[in-house]
């Protein structure tokens, strides 16, 4: 457990410290498709001692294949999580995408009361670049393994798959 809580650090440095290296974007080519990009966030800690952080590494293959690390580290009241996510984005046309990848979480405390295993599953979905600032996207992740984790790392709530919409807005 320690080597992956060092290995976010790590990656939280590198996030925080990171340089975004672009180039200009090419005429009818999403910008969000050139070079590597590098981002991160982390909200305040509630007054419940919630953590929320997160990162994302971006990285363009070609014009229409693009490939993102991301990593989220939450604590809860009962449960402390990192999950990561590799994902390919295919692009169909200058804003339309469709994505795959593996998920992965697991309980980064040292409790040995309902102490979860790790889950791992198969993302798949499709996104839409509204402005070069906003996204939305329409995931589905099914579970590959058994588990006992649950919504928010809950393990009296079972989750088997999940399906979200979400959005990103970029400033």
């Amino acid at each position: 457990m320690k080597v992956l809580v060092r290995s976010f650090l790590f990656m939280f440095v590198i996030v925080v410290n990171g340089q975004s290296i672009e180039e200009p974007p090419e005429k009818n080519q999403p910008s969000s498709l050139t070079g590597i990009a590098v981002t991160g966030h982390a909200y305040p800690v509630s007054a419940i001692g919630d953590v929320h952080k997160s990162f994302m590494v971006q990285y363009g293959v070609t014009k229409s294949l693009q490939l993102e690390l991301q990593g989220f580290y939450d604590t809860y009241i009962l449960s402390e999580r990192f999950r990561s996510s590799l994902m390919v984005k295919y692009y169909l046309n200058k804003r339309l995408y469709l994505l795959s990848g593996l998920d992965a979480e697991i309980a980064t405390e040292n409790s040995e009361v309902g102490q979860a295993p790790y889950r791992l599953g198969f993302v798949a979905g499709m996104g839409y670049d509204v402005t070069e600032n906003f996204m939305l996207e329409i995931k589905s992740s099914i579970q590959l393994n058994e588990t006992g984790i649950g919504a928010f790392g809950e393990t009296q709530i079972e989750m088997p798959s999940v399906y979200t919409i979400g959005s990103k807005w970029k400033f």
